[in-house]
C-alpha cells in the first residue's frame, strides 16, 4: 500500500506533462499572399514583396493578384470550390474599417467548380498557383481614401477547416484628378 502511495505523486506529474487526448490541430497545407503591385519595369510580374500600398484614381481598373503555395508534402487541391473568386473570399475594408459595399450580383465573377473546368486541379509539394482579381467588378471602390484588401480561404473544403489568410494589401484610391504619387 505504501509502494501505491510513494507512486501516485510520480504518475500524476507524468500524467500532467503529456495529455493523453490532446491533439495538435492540423497545420494549414498551403499559404497566400497578395499584392496589387508589379515588378518595376515589368508589366507581367507581380511584386509580393513589396509593402507599398498600391495607388490607383479614381474609376481606374484595380487588379490584385493572389498567390496560392503549397507548403505541405502531398498534392492539394488549387482551386477550392467554397468561396468567390477561385474559391477565395476578401475581406475589403474602407478607411474607417467599414466592409466596402459588394455591387450587384450581376457584376460579380465569381469562381468556385464551375471557373476550375478545364485547370489542373493540383499543386504539388512547394509549386504555387496565380490568380488575377479585379476586386472593382464586384465591390464599390469608386471613393478616394485608403482601403485594405485581405484574402482567405478554408484550408480545405469543410466549412469547419482552419482559415489561411493572406498578408494584408493597402489600397489607396486617389481623386481622379489628383497629381500622380511618388
Amino acid at each position: 500500500m505504501a509502494l501505491k502511495l510513494a507512486l501516485c505523486p510520480l504518475l500524476l506529474a507524468v500524467a500532467a506533462s503529456q495529455p493523453l487526448l490532446a491533439q495538435e490541430a492540423p497545420k494549414a497545407p498551403f499559404t497566400l499572399q497578395i499584392t496589387g503591385n508589379l515588378v518595376p519595369g515589368y508589366s507581367d510580374e507581380w511584386d509580393f514583396a513589396s509593402t507599398i500600398p498600391t495607388t490607383r484614381k479614381a474609376g481606374e481598373m484595380v487588379v490584385i493578384a493572389i498567390q496560392k503555395t503549397n507548403i505541405s508534402n502531398h498534392a492539394i487541391q488549387k482551386i477550392s470550390h467554397a468561396g468567390d473568386f477561385y474559391g477565395y473570399h476578401f475581406d475589403v475594408l474602407d478607411g474607417s474599417g467599414t466592409p466596402v459595399e459588394r455591387k450587384s450580383r450581376h457584376s460579380n465573377f465569381f469562381g468556385g467548380s464551375a471557373a476550375a473546368q478545364g485547370f489542373n486541379h493540383t499543386l504539388q509539394p512547394g509549386q504555387s498557383a496565380l490568380e488575377i482579381a479585379e476586386p472593382t467588378n464586384w465591390l464599390n471602390l469608386s471613393q478616394p481614401g485608403t482601403y485594405t484588401i485581405q484574402a482567405w480561404a478554408r484550408a480545405w473544403d469543410d466549412p469547419h477547416a482552419p482559415i489561411v489568410k493572406s498578408n494584408t494589401l493597402t489600397l489607396i484610391i486617389e481623386p481622379a484628378s489628383a497629381p500622380p504619387s511618388q
